[in-house]
Order: C-alpha cells, then sequence, then structure tokens
C-alpha cells in the first residue's frame, strides 16, 4: 500500500528555506514525554565493553526500560507486561539493496517492575545477575523499539511504558586514564501512546496487512484503533565543533554528533532514504542586536540517511565550527523529512517521521575529545505525519480496534 505522495530531490532547497512553526500538538499527537504503548530509544552502541573503577567491564549501552499502570486503568501488584522489541539497523544507500536488518526479542516485566539490559548480546550475569537474556543486535549502531503485546503477540494499548539508556564511550588511550572509560552520558527514552478513545488493554489494529510482506503493521497515523502521530521535525541545541585552539573562548575541545531515525522502516527489507533539510543559527548577541549579521546567522544544508545515522557536525558540513560561527552553541531545526525512490520501489515515499539525539564529546585531541559527554534531547516540530512500522515477523494479526468497543 502506498498512501504517500512522492515529492522530488528539487523540492528539498525550497523545504530548506522554510522552517515549519512551532505549533501545540493536536489530540491524536504522541506527547513522547508521558508513557507510552510504544517507546522508541533512539541510539544504542553495539561494541566490546569498557573498564571503569579500576578494571570493572560494563557494556557501552544499558537499555532501561519499565512500566507504569496507566492513567485510568485497574492494575494489580506484579501485574505482567510483555513487551515486543525490535533492534533497528541502519542501511547505506545503493549498498546490499538498502536493506536495514533487525532483530527482534521480547521482554516481561511487572507494573512498577524495572529490567535493564546491555546491547550487546552478554550473557544474564555477565554484568548484572537480573538482566534478562536479549540478543545482540545485528550492526554496531542503531535504534531501538518496543511495543506492549497480549499473550498472543497482539499489540495492545497500554500506556505505561517508561525509559531510559546510558551510553559509555570507549577507553581512553592517552593520560593518567588510559584504558578506562571516564565519559559516559544517559538519555529518556521517547513514548508513543495508543488512541485515546481505546480502552487500556485494547487490541490496536494492525490491518491492513503490508502488500510486500503479508505482515501486520504499526500505524502511527492518529487513527481510531491506532497508535498516535509523531512529526516529521526536529528543533534542538547543538555545540559547534572545536577540534583546534583559538576563538571564541574558553578552549575546550569538543566534537558534537547527530543520531537521525525515522520509523517508516521495512525491518529487513529494502528501505527508501530520507532526506532532511538543516538550518542551523549561531547564538544571539548578549546585547539583543536585531541588525548585527554575525549572530542568529543561518547557515543552510542537509542529510541523507536510511533508516538511522549519526552524524558529526563537520561531516554534515565544513562551516558548523566555533571558528566560522564565532559562537560556541547555537540552535538546528531538522525537517520536514522526506522518502525519494532510490532503490526500493516498495517502500513508500513522502513525508515521513523524523526523531533525533544530539550528542557532545569534549577533551583532549589525544584521546579523541572523549574524555567527557552529553547528550541534548530533541523538540518535535511541525505538523503531525501518517506512519508505518513493518516489523518481520510480525506474530498475530490483530483487528482493527473502534472506540466504541
Amino acid at each position: 500500500m502506498k498512501f504517500m505522495t512522492k515529492w522530488g530531490l528539487a523540492l528539498l532547497s525550497g523545504l530548506a528555506l522554510a522552517p515549519p512553526a512551532l505549533a501545540l500538538a493536536p489530540v491524536n499527537q504522541a506527547d513522547l514525554l508521558q508513557p507510552g504503548s510504544v517507546i522508541v530509544f533512539p541510539k544504542f552502541i553495539n561494541l566490546s565493553a569498557v573498564s571503569v573503577d579500576g578494571g570493572i567491564l560494563l557494556p557501552r549501552t544499558e537499555i532501561e526500560v519499565g512500566a507504569v499502570c496507566p492513567v485510568g486503568a485497574t492494575c494489580v501488584e506484579h501485574q505482567a507486561v510483555k513487551v515486543r522489541f525490535h533492534w533497528v539497523c541502519p542501511a547505506v544507500e545503493n549498498v546490499n539493496s538498502n536493506i536495514c536488518p533487525e532483530t527482534d526479542f521480547d521482554v516481561n516485566l511487572s507494573i512498577d517492575g524495572k529490567l535493564a539490559f546491555p546491547a550487546d548480546g552478554a550473557v544474564p550475569g555477565t554484568y548484572w545477575v537480573n538482566a534478562p537474556r536479549v540478543p545482540a543486535p545485528p550492526c554496531p549502531r542503531g535504534y531501538l523499539i518496543g511495543w506492549v503485546v497480549n499473550q498472543a503477540d497482539q499489540p495492545i494499548k497500554f500506556d505505561g511504558l517508561i525509559g531510559n539508556a546510558v551510553v559509555r564511550n570507549p577507553n581512553l588511550v592517552a593520560g593518567v586514564s588510559a584504558g578506562s572509560s571516564t565519559g559516559l552520558s544517559a538519555y529518556s527514552a521517547m513514548q508513543i501512546q495508543a488512541d485515546p478513545a481505546l480502552a487500556s488493554g485494547a487490541l490496536i489494529g494492525t490491518t491492513p496487512l503490508n502488500s510486500l510482506t503479508g505482515q501486520g503493521q504499526l500505524f502511527f497515523d492518529g487513527a481510531p484503533g491506532h497508535y498516535t502521530q509523531i512529526t516529521g521535525s526536529f528543533a534542538g541545541d547543538v555545540r559547534f565543533d572545536k577540534t583546534v585552539a583559538g576563538a571564541p573562548l574558553p578552549n575546550v575541545l569538543s566534537m558534537t554528533a547527530m543520531t537521525f531515525l525515522t520509523l517508516d522502516v521495512l525491518s529487513n527489507l529494502p528501505n527508501n532514504p530520507t532526506f532532511v533539510p538543516l538550518q542551523f543559527w549561531n547564538e544571539s548577541l548578549s546585547t539583543v542586536s536585531g541588525t548585527n549579521p554575525l549572530f542568529e546567522a543561518l547557515t543552510s544544508t542537509s542529510v541523507e540517511f536510511v533508516c538511522w545515522d549519526q552524524v558529526l557536525l563537520s561531516d554534515i558540513n565544513v562551516n558548523l565550527t566555533q571558528a566560522f560561527q564565532g559562537t560556541r552553541k547555537g540552535i538546528v531545526r531538522a525537517g520536514p523529512a522526506v522518502k525519494i525512490e532510490n532503490g526500493a520501489p516498495d517502500d513508500d515515499t513522502g513525508p515521513v517521521t523524523l526523531l533525533g539525539l544530539i550528542e557532545t564529546i569534549e577533551g583532549t585531541a589525544a584521546n579523541g575529545f572523549l574524555e567527557r559527554k552529553y547528550n541534548f534531547n530533541v523538540n518535535v516540530t511541525g505538523n503531525p505525519v501518517a506512519t508505518r512500522f513493518v516489523p518481520f515477523p510480525f506474530g498475530t494479526v490483530s483487528i482493527p480496534s473502534t472506540p466504541d468497543e
């Protein structure tokens, strides 16, 4: 089924010149800060464990997921909550048919309970005694999405998922802390709620089936019986790159990376690339001059990715440095994101969802600026777009629910 309109590449330049206005969320748009029936962790790292505190091994990424009783629902102590998760991996455009690999697994927790697990496939007990057995992702980096299911593996409304992730830098190679990891950061997961008219525990509609796979689909379109919508744009704070000493002060070296992901994914199948217009502005003049061209100056550019990507500012555009911008920090507006057909004729084209994360590392050049680390969560902006995530495999198909069921 193709329900999105094809766009041309020529539209991208026009989109970059017209950022979407910030607006209040409609009732069918997800509140990413509230507990949801779907949870998204925008970044994981599946690489070798690192050493902390004199030799204790810890994973590069620790995923934490919990469950609370949804508003308006009645829950009992130790009530079981089953979550179907998918590790989603990026593809490279025009390589291996643009296929985005994924691996799915289940975890079981309970009301007011919490589970933590690594993103490297370590067996329980390697790091923590109480971790569930979770398979390794089929890639070094990507994102994780999960949704509440019943015992028949059918998606259900249960707006109770919450979570976060801790991401650690690799071991340093120079200085007094060589051989240990000192840089780490954490971020809050993003949650998506189900149709507010549905009762807690009601089935989420997963039909019509995907025409290519014959599988059920997760619809984030705000329609009755489905999940609420998210947007195709975001805004965020950035710290411009500074890899050599110089103005502006202070001379603290750093690099920033932006993570981009879309929920419009055909798992384990070819996907079209997503194009994102980007607009960066440097800091304001402290005296609030409305006419000084050196401040709140625009640098317009774009990125392209397939399913997920993390890109350094300096790789996005060589002008995104403190030396060129004249300020340490700024703001970025990303989107509206669109998919253009290239290598995946069975995938949708047109407006798609966009989520992200902004991450800064700082320190010495000898250690690749990895001594310290912090994240900025992004703020969704613009108009919501209808989207779908196609898992593979899926499980039992759910008949669409209606508000009066």
